[in-house]
């Protein structure tokens, strides 16, 4: 019998074998194309993933981008998320004169928000010391590194690079600003006067020229006309809280408290928690004679910030006024102890946490405590009107204690004529 071979189970079976190999070698294939496309389009296809989880990886950001963000959030008066993108996007792009002077101005606008925040004005004049180490010849450097030296106390310094700003863009507004700014902390009001009207002609819209027209402005007086400035210098910027302060202090100066208050109060609006608002706010009812609402306004800044010394000072004053001279010899050491431990130099220490205190040891027959604050207040060469007071508490002591004589209180320095002196801001 002849058997038919290629009708076999084993025929079959063979035939079977090759249908199966072609099916796994399509799989392969079709695997191996989506394999290469994963890995071709591997950043997206990881970003989806890790969106579908929660965990979508952080873009990185380049320095325009990053300088943009930093301007925004100066918009909205949050000065440290500025100084933060605008350190980055300095550190991506360091030749970069622009984003450098955007981050100098970030670093002194947030060294205005009180003692605790001066470093960043040290900190400005090392970006500006950069930037004029970059390009020597750019106006924008010059005009930062003046500014920087202004703020850092170096005013003569800081006029000669201003005008060397002005010599390469004579029509750079902020340049002829912060000189002006220079001028006015030389005292020297008719020059500061004469630039910072300049920068105001050559921009009516740059804040820097306002201010600084403001502020030459009140040196010799004109109060009213420094608001206007300050007005039209918010309306460029409505978040920037150092306006505010500097604008409060004319109200003050006019006796205007209701414009002070409100002018805090807009900061407040802006920043709940701002001590340097609160402290202001105290010391402008202690002017008005609101010591009730002075003390609450202290004690709410002391309880925001317990390391803030002005608060304290404030508070003691308050609490002196009103005849609590345990509480304000307790708020005024705490105010020295603080100076003490933040570093801040004799010659910048409030003077009243001393006198003052002294003072009220005085008042409570304490006089080896007074003695001891009072010598240290006339140490700091105060100003002839508290030399007198100091004078004052030292002969209560002479007469209420035997342990102290006249020879041992410092002769009295005559009287200098002092010349006019711009409103102090912070």
């Amino acid at each position: 019998m002849y058997i038919r071979r290629d009708n076999s189970n084993l025929h079959f079976g063979h035939y079977r074998r090759h249908g199966v190999s072609r099916w796994l070698l399509g799989v392969w294939f079709v695997v191996m194309v989506i394999i290469a496309t994963l890995l071709w389009r591997f950043n997206d296809v990881q970003g989806w993933a890790l969106s579908s989880i929660g965990a979508a990886p952080t873009p990185t950001l380049d320095a325009v981008t990053l300088a943009r963000m930093g301007e925004r959030a100066y918009l909205q008066g949050d000065l440290e998320a500025a100084i933060g993108y605008y350190g980055e996007a300095a550190r991506l792009a360091p030749q970069d004169i622009d984003i450098k002077f955007e981050y100098g101005r970030m670093l002194i606008y947030r060294s205005y928000a009180g003692r605790t925040y001066q470093y960043r004005a040290g900190e400005a004049l090392t970006v500006a010391q950069d930037a004029v180490d970059v390009a020597p010849d750019n106006a924008r450097a010059q005009a930062l590194y003046c500014f920087a030296l202004m703020e850092n106390g170096r005013a003569e310094e800081a006029i000669g690079s201003c005008l060397r700003a002005t010599q390469l863009d004579p029509n750079y507004a902020e340049a002829h600003a912060y000189l002006a700014l220079a001028y006015y902390s030389a005292q020297r009001p008719n020059q500061a006067f004469d630039e910072a009207d300049r920068a105001v002609r050559l921009n009516p819209n740059s804040l820097d020229a306002h201010r600084a027209l403001a502020l030459s402005l009140a040196y010799v007086g004109p109060f009213n006309a420094a608001i206007q400035q300050y007005e039209q210098a918010i309306q460029i910027h409505p978040r920037l809280d150092a306006l505010y302060f500097e604008l409060a202090q004319y109200y003050v100066a006019l006796s205007n408290f209701d414009g002070a208050q409100a002018a805090f109060d807009q900061v407040l609006q802006m920043d709940p928690d701002n001590v340097k608002a609160y402290t202001r706010k105290c010391e402008a009812f202690f002017r008005d004679r609101k010591d009730t609402e002075a003390q609450v306004a202290c004690e709410q800044a002391v309880e925001l910030d317990p390391t803030y010394p002005e608060a304290y000072r404030q508070l003691g004053m308050v609490q002196y006024t009103r005849r609590n001279y345990e509480g304000a010899i307790e708020s005024f050491e705490t105010c020295t102890t603080l100076q003490d431990q933040q570093g801040i130099a004799l010659a910048d220490q409030e003077i009243q946490c001393y006198y003052i205190r002294g003072l009220a040891e005085a008042l409570l027959d304490r006089c080896d405590r007074a003695w001891e604050d009072l010598q240290s207040a006339m140490a700091m060469n105060p100003e002839e009107s508290i030399k007198n007071q100091i004078s004052q508490g030292l002969q209560m002591c002479v007469t209420n204690d035997e342990a102290f004589s006249m020879q041992q209180i410092p002769t009295a320095i005559p009287p200098t004529a002092v010349p006019p002196q711009p409103i102090p801001i912070y």
